[in-house]
């Protein structure tokens, strides 16, 4: 039981992230246009979304 909550508590901080790192990546692009910069926010914002599909998975498990 204790697991569940902790992956869900997981699960909503990754897509937190994910979504701070996507508004960061809009925000960088609007002000200074394309560069790898932006990329890297998008990278990240990928790997965030993948991690908390990774938690929900588990959750949905137990």
């Amino acid at each position: 039981m204790a697991t569940s909550r902790t992956n869900r508590i997981l699960e909503i901080i990754w897509i937190i992230t994910g979504m701070l790192c996507l508004a960061a990546g809009l925000r960088y692009f609007i002000l200074n246009g394309y560069s790898n910069r932006l990329l890297l926010f998008l990278l990240m914002a990928v790997i965030s979304f993948l991690y908390a599909w990774f938690r929900h998975s588990q959750r949905k498990k137990s």
